[in-house]
Order: structure tokens, then sequence, then C-alpha cells
């Protein structure tokens, strides 16, 4: 009887081997901002402490009576442009933001669509409007930190 289950235990041990590895590079494979999935969130991750608009020029956001200028558009602009320098994987997945990050968004009409979120070690992006956060960690935290924080502070 030993000897019939050894067979079986075998091919089940290869497969989860396999799957495991497949899983892993899934998460280690380095991917660009445009790559990973862009949804809008509806809840914010964590109670954020700053924020950076993404703004599209000549619009009228929320209740603004004077077109968006190049100038007030320059930041998000900027701030997409960063993003999008860094290869991202994959953050532990039972990590949680920090607080007190920044908050990236869009602003088109009355209400905000929450793009991304810095905590100043992960960026996290939303998965659905009423779904979880997923973290993923950047190739130069550093540089994408101080990047963001000059762009809230101008």
């Amino acid at each position: 009887m030993k000897k019939k289950l050894w067979v079986p235990l075998i091919i089940v041990g290869l497969l989860a081997i396999f799957c495991l590895g497949f899983l892993l590079a899934g998460m280690t494979t380095p991917r660009s901002f445009d790559q990973l999935p862009q949804e809008t969130g509806g809840q914010i991750p964590a109670r954020e402490a700053h924020s950076i608009a993404i703004l599209s020029e000549g619009s009228y956001p929320g209740f603004a009576d004077t077109p968006v200028t190049a100038q007030q558009a320059a930041p998000g602009r900027r701030a997409l442009y960063a993003l999008g320098q860094q290869k991202y994987t994959w953050a532990f997945p039972l990590s949680k933001p920090q607080e007190g990050g920044i908050l990236i968004y869009k602003s088109s009409g009355c209400t905000p669509e929450y793009r991304a979120y810095w905590d100043g070690r992960h960026l996290w992006l939303p998965r659905g409007f009423d779904g979880p956060w997923r973290g993923y960690r950047p190739s130069d935290p550093d540089k994408l930190d101080e990047t963001l924080k000059s762009l809230w502070d101008s």
C-alpha cells in the first residue's frame, strides 16, 4: 500500500513546487507603472496628510469658474512622470499602508478619483471602487519620495 502512495505524492509535490515558483516569479518580476492595474478607488487606504491633484489643462474641475492653467496642471504631470520612471514589484501581501503619506488623485469633475497613495516606502494602487489597495515596491523609493515631496511642497 505504501508503494502505491509514493508516486501520487511525488507528483503532487512537484506540482506544488512548480506552482509556487510560478507565483513567486510573477510577484518578483519588475513592471512599469503603465503595466500595473490602473483602477480608481473610492476609499483612501490611510489618512493622508498631503495630496497631489492630476489636473487637465483647460478643464473646470469641481465648481471652478476658471480653467486650469498649465502651471496648475504641472505638479500632477510631474507626479505621473515620476511614477512612470520607476519599476515596481509586489509588496509583501500582509503589509498595510502607513499614515501620513501623499495621495495622488485625478480631479476632473466634482468627485476625485483616487489613483495612488505613496506612504514613503510603497506605492499603493486601488483594486476597484470598494476593494483593498495593493502595495508595490518601487525600484528607487528614495528618489520617488524626494520627487513627490518636492511636488507637494511647491
